[in-house]
């Protein structure tokens, strides 16, 4: 039996009622699509990775700046210290002297010895200068007033050269830390960049203010022992790099809570560090003490930070499945781009479904709303696409292959 052909009048064409219902099977197509592209993931949450622990993996960058800053600006301690060394040869120097004078031993010994210790510490400007009979009391001093000036300029030079690095690698570290989880290589340039700066000025900044600070430190507890003083001193030298160490991200996002957390958890780090260098440098030696505290530093910095940002956070998603599932995104920009362009904020790689700029988190008066942006697929909270919505904890939002999970601290009342 032959079916009768289907027709259509113009007038059917042109009923106001076709074009919506043609946009409703849009809609409808659009959202099947996109559901049945996410069925691979969604409903499989795979367990938490450790690598998207914040505080793991900004302790786990820290150590390795600490280690890299430590590298680069011990080299600069290993030079010979020519006025320590002075002071030794000469008390040695003056033993053999009273030793001839006394008669304990035979002259011509002593003078082959005391010849041999000037031919063999000549170079040392300091002993040079104490053995030189030819200049006067008052030119000896003259010169040994711009020896000392020359060495207190080497030091600070080698104090500035080696905070202002140390500073720098653990600052840039810990600022690319969470891009390079992300694997948004565009912003982790950015964020080192801006953390160099950062971390430098830091450990210039505590290289200029040793002097001052000591001299206010250690004045101010005369009363107290050496020891006590020094760790003080070190505890609040190290604590001020530490204020610049963490900063990065919270000057890159704009927000001053951000960049709170990072002042006080790189302030956290440095008194730590400090308060460990002096004991460490009595049981060992400078150089492994400068190293625990380094790296203690750069560690202490980062975990802080990350410790410190999960408790005070107000609103944030859980990727629960996707490329980056256990990943956690604190909302502190507003607003906070999604999207599959590294400059988003939450950035979803290799996703076709994904655009540029696809969806917009909104810090509102008492919430948070989600926009989904005209450049993607649509974007789902739980199961239906949205343009425009009030989030609730624990909504599910789907965003191309990404499943997110909102979260929100729950207001006391």
């Amino acid at each position: 039996m032959e079916r009768e052909p289907l027709t259509i009048e113009w007038k059917d064409l042109t009923a106001p009622n076709v074009d919506a219902k043609l946009q409703q099977m849009a809609a409808v197509k659009s959202t099947l699509n996109h559901y049945d592209a996410a069925q691979e993931i969604v409903g499989t949450k795979p367990p938490r990775a450790f690598w998207y622990n914040t505080p793991f993996v900004l302790g786990l960058f820290g150590l390795i700046g600490g280690i890299l800053g430590w590298g680069f600006g011990e080299v600069l301690h290993f030079r010979p210290d020519a006025r320590s060394e002075a002071r030794q040869v000469i008390a040695d120097y003056e033993t053999v002297r009273e030793e001839m004078r006394l008669g304990d031993v035979r002259a011509e010994f002593a003078r082959d010895t005391l010849a041999a210790i000037k031919r063999d510490y000549s170079s040392n400007p300091y002993f040079a200068l104490y053995v030189d009979d030819t200049l006067s009391a008052a030119q000896r001093d003259d010169r040994m007033q711009e020896l000392d000036a020359r060495d207190n300029w080497n030091n600070f030079l080698a104090n500035v050269l080696f905070f202002g690095f140390s500073g720098m690698m653990i600052a840039v570290c810990l600022a690319m830390a969470e891009p390079l989880v992300e694997r948004n290589m565009n912003r982790a340039a950015i964020n080192g960049v801006i953390g160099a700066v950062l971390g430098m000025t830091g450990g210039v900044a505590v290289a200029l203010m040793i002097p001052k600070l000591h001299a206010a430190v250690l004045g101010d507890l005369a009363e107290q022992s050496t020891r006590q003083q020094e760790m003080i001193a070190k505890a609040v030298e190290w604590g001020v790099l530490g204020l610049f160490l963490s900063a990065a991200p919270g000057v890159l996002m704009g927000s001053f809570k951000r960049l709170g957390i990072g002042v006080v958890g790189g302030l956290i780090g440095g008194v730590i560090g400090g308060i460990l260098f002096v004991p460490l440098a009595e049981k060992y030696s400078e150089h492994l003490s400068r190293f625990i505290g380094i790296v203690t530093i750069g560690v202490v910095s980062g975990v802080a930070s990350g410790i410190l940002e999960a408790a005070v956070k107000s609103g944030w998603l859980k990727v629960t499945a996707g490329l980056i599932a256990g990943k956690q995104f604190v909302l502190y920009r507003n607003p906070t781009y999604i999207g599959a362009h590294p400059s988003c904020h939450i950035f979803l790689w290799k996703d076709a479904q994904v655009g540029k700029r696809h969806a917009a988190l909104h810090l509102v008066g008492g919430g948070i709303e989600l926009e989904n942006l005209p450049l993607g697929a649509g974007t789902m909270v739980n199961g239906k696409p949205i343009q425009r919505m009030r989030l609730r904890n624990g909504d599910r939002i789907q965003v191309g292959r990404t499943t997110f999970e909102f979260h929100e601290k729950q207001r006391t009342r």
